[in-house]
């Protein structure tokens, strides 16, 4: 049995015991900031656990999860994995532990044809809570009476959850599969011991208490289910392998990256190990990225980033000189093509992003071995955990390899440092993603079920009669009413107000009661699916029941003319740079715009004025801007930009910029899924100009712009600075650019005098004199750091001390020498001509260089011996005179 089949079995299974199955929410949580990952199967049932939801009392689901915890782990056990599949069945206050035992127990012995002597049951033995002795009763009802010793009772630790100090936790039964002897060791404390003998299989959570401050449980009203078993461990009990990494979920990227590196999987166990981390990390990687996460140094990017990185460090070490993770994705789509094909149209884009991002590694690998280097140098005694950690983290440089070139040196490293340095961090990275959000998703949750669904009109009309039919306080709370001067949220039947989502902001606005202000609206949001949440302030009580005027600012225009100007410029990008350019972020304001793509290199300056010249270009098209709702399969019919990852309705929301309309939908300036409110024609943008192009992370750089209305703000604020500055240096704003470069140009000399000014000081006693054969005399002098403006600037000096001298002055900057030959007023040149000088000292340094018969310059590669050069100076200097 394949894990294919395996998957496809367990949803089987329960759908024909009444469980609904449910999809596979995204690895990106909807609707929780509080997640970095979605880590569980639960996650996506949050609401029917808590009561804000309703409509199903249980359901089956394989759901794709994260965690970020065993990064470091994977390769080195078989239990750790970052990306994983976790089947699951739910009750939502339905069934309880009876059914749950029985169908798991039917499910592994007769389903899976698994050995029944082979499993361990665990029970709650009691701790914090009383022994789950009704737990203890179904699995002896269940087990045969020859497997009732198999019963095991573990404590608080293994088999008690709950969900904090306080609320919804209940004991745990986990059943445990016994690989056999062969993995014994002395010691073993049998089923729940962290060896590799007993492997964890099917955790059945039972929440039935509520616990109070004091420890104190209360029983549940509604007592849930919450089952979890990887898909990966059940399959390779089931395929009869001896690791995850064995099986058909991981094993044809295993063959594929040993073919390609050309080295055997079971070769040593350095190769093992390496093997499985490149599996593991690329399957991770491939399907965060199919999610739309792209690498960065912070949040799910910098989890990314360092799979990415850890996977190519351990190819590296099995021999890999170029890029090689990206070849490896058609044996991920192999195994997952058929259970998530969302990943297949994203195939190009994993494949440049691993591409690019590993040979980013290589180059940074090359810079952390020598920053390792100087670590060495520093620290002769032992390098200190920290240093280790900030080459870890700056550079992507593993301990292990830190650790192994500081041993090669006889250099102790702290490594207790490192670990003190990296919980630090993790702390850190913790704290910053668990913000307000967690208090705000929890607020908006539970108000979502109260109050009826949002009518959005917003698309149709900036303003709309609609009642209040929700509001809560300052603090989250349900209210009846909000006073005069107070703050909450209110939710109302309908609404024109734009909820923040797709990077455009929420609208701003009013509510009007009989022609009077009611309430100032001071943002819009819509956290989960059904209901507007509009942030306000009562000017007059608010009341549920109150018939309202809701009507928005004038800044939504602006705000429409900005989000427009994003497509334009995502079009405009995608014409520059290739249609691999992707979105990797937005925001759009009613002041500017905001706009992150991926990218392999800067922009130079010409093709940012391309960019913008071409979205100007359609701006004088006037096209037109159609919004439409069509069904989401249109999208890959008429090639539609799509964000990676992002969920879309069906049917979705299109906005096509073009001449011709739908008819000609292929023949467009850009076509886009979006639910932001835009402009009808592009005339009313006039311009978009580009503010600023910065880079965010590798491969992702921000364009800032304006356009519409904040784009003649912008303008005009610019031509009143100019005007202010033209006043102040006294010349007209068209003269202004050439008088800011005089000015710069004076203050450039200034600073090269000043830095001249201590070897000027000691020009003449720096000087070197030679008598030349008709009386004359040459001077030459050697600095460094000058350029040939300079050297001019010296020789003025030299002519008045030497008035009948041939001068030659040299400086040597960066590997670079330039020169200078002149003659002084009283000088007799006869048929001495300083350019042919010049001519023939370049061609000795195959540089180059010309000018006149009384002064000339030049340059070339600066020569290794200047005492000898300075002699062949002299020499030709000298026949030059005859």
């Amino acid at each position: 049995m394949t894990s294919c089949e395996i998957r496809k079995g367990f949803l089987d299974f329960f759908a024909g015991h009444g469980h609904p199955v449910v999809k596979s929410s995204p690895l990106i949580p909807e609707g929780d900031p509080t997640l970095l990952f979605t880590s569980a199967g639960m996650v996506q049932f949050k609401p029917y656990y808590l009561g804000l939801k309703t409509g199903m009392k249980r359901a089956a689901s394989c759901q794709k999860s994260f965690r970020t915890t065993d990064i470091d782990n994977v390769g080195r056990t078989i239990r750790h994995l970052t990306f994983f599949e976790m089947l699951g069945n739910f009750s939502f206050g339905d069934y309880f532990k009876a059914e749950s035992i029985k169908w798991g127990w039917d499910f592994l012995t007769k389903e899976m044809g698994l050995k029944p002597g082979k499993f361990y049951p665990s029970v709650y033995g009691g701790g914090v809570a009383p022994r789950d002795e009704e737990a203890r009763k179904i699995w002896e009802s269940v087990l045969p009476a020859s497997l009732r010793p198999h019963i095991v009772e573990l404590g608080d630790g293994d088999n008690f959850w709950a969900m904090g100090d306080t609320g919804p936790s209940g004991p745990c039964s986990e059943i445990y599969w016994d690989r056999g002897e062969k993995y014994a060791h002395p010691g073993c404390l049998g089923a729940g011991c962290s060896c590799d003998r007993y492997i964890e299989v099917w955790n059945h959570v039972f929440t039935q208490f509520d616990k109070q401050p004091g420890g104190v449980f209360n029983p549940l009203p509604k007592k849930n289910i919450d089952t979890g078993m990887g898909l990966e461990r059940l399959t390779f009990i089931v395929e009869g392998k001896e690791t995850p990494f064995d099986t058909t979920l991981f094993y044809p990227i295993v063959e594929a990256a040993s073919k390609m590196l050309k080295v055997e999987y079971d070769s040593s166990p350095e190769a093992v190990s390496a093997f499985r981390i490149i599996s593991e990390h690329l399957r991770a990687s491939v399907f965060l990225l199919a999610e739309g996460v792209i690498p960065s140094n912070e949040g799910r990017g910098y989890v990314l980033r360092r799979l990415i990185r850890r996977a190519a460090r351990y190819g590296r070490i099995m021999g890999a000189k170029d890029p090689f993770l990206h070849k490896l994705v058609p044996s991920v789509h192999g195994i997952f093509s058929g259970v998530y094909p969302e990943i297949i149209p994203a195939e190009k884009q994993i494949k440049d992003a691993l591409k690019f991002e590993e040979q980013g590694f290589i180059e940074t690998l090359e810079t952390g071995e020598r920053f390792l280097a100087g670590l060495v140098e520093k620290y002769p005694r032992g390098i200190p955990g920290a240093e280790a950690f900030r080459l870890y983290e700056t550079y992507g440089f593993p301990l292990e390899l830190t650790r192994e070139l500081a041993l090669k040196k006889n250099i102790p490293l702290d490594e207790e440092g490192f670990n003190r340095a990296r919980r630090s961090a993790q702390e850190t990275a913790k704290a910053n993603w668990k913000d307000s959000g967690e208090q705000n998703a929890f607020v908006f949750q539970k108000a979502e079920e109260k109050f009826p669904p949002t009518v959005f009109a917003g698309y149709e009309a900036a303003q709309a009669q609609a009642r209040i039919v929700g509001l809560l306080d300052k603090a989250g709370e349900i209210a009846a009413a909000l006073n005069p001067g107070t703050e909450g949220w209110a939710a109302l039947d309908c609404t024109p107000f734009y909820a923040e989502s797709g990077g455009q902001v929420g609208d701003l606005g009013l509510f009007l009661s009989g022609g009077a202000v009611a309430a100032e609206v001071m943002d819009t949001r819509k956290p989960a699916e059904k209901v507007f949440f509009h942030h306000v302030k009562a000017v007059g009580k608010l009341k549920i029941g109150d018939e309202v005027k809701a009507v928005v600012s004038g800044l939504r225009y602006r705000t429409a003319c900005n989000h427009t100007a994003v497509h334009v410029i995502n079009a405009t990008l995608k014409e520059v740079f290739g249609p691999a350019t992707r979105q990797a972020g937005s925001i759009v304001t009613p002041e500017k715009f905001r706009f992150d793509y991926t990218t392999v290199r800067a922009p130079s300056r010409e093709e940012l004025a391309k960019i913008e010249a071409l979205a100007d270009a359609a701006v004088r098209e006037n096209y037109r801007v159609f919004k439409m709702e069509r069904p989401l399969k249109d999208a890959e019919k008429f090639g539609a930009v799509m964000l990676l990852g992002e969920k879309y309705k069906d049917p979705a929301r299109f906005v096509l910029i073009n001449r011709g309309g739908w008819d000609d939908a292929l023949n467009r300036c850009s076509l886009e899924l979006c639910g932001g409110t835009h402009i009808d024609a592009l005339s009313e943008l006039m311009l978009v100009k580009i503010l600023k192009d910065s880079s965010v992370s590798r491969g992702v750089r921000r364009i800032e712009g304006v356009a519409g209305p904040a784009a003649l703000d912008y303008l005009k604020s610019i031509s009143e600075i100019a005007e202010k500055v033209s006043r102040r240096l006294s010349v007209s704003p068209e003269e202004l650019a050439g008088r800011v470069e005089q000015l710069l140009d004076n203050i450039k000399e200034l600073k090269v005098r000043r830095e001249q000014a201590p070897q000027a000081k000691d020009l003449s006693r720096n000087a070197e004199v030679v008598d030349l054969p008709n009386g004359a005399r040459l001077v030459t002098a050697g600095f460094s750091g000058f350029d040939t403006a300079a050297l001019r600037g010296l020789s003025d000096s030299l002519r008045k001390s030497y008035p009948d001298a041939v001068l030659f002055l040299y400086s040597e900057n960066k590997g670079k020498l330039s020169y200078i030959a002149a003659v002084s007023p009283e000088f007799k040149s006869g048929d001495f001509s300083a350019a042919d000088v010049v001519k023939k000292i370049s061609g000795m340094l195959n540089g180059s260089g010309g000018g006149r018969r009384d002064f000339a310059q030049g340059g070339g590669p600066a020569p290794a011996d200047l005492g000898r050069f300075k002699t062949g100076i002299i020499e030709i200097i000298k026949s030059s005179i005859g």
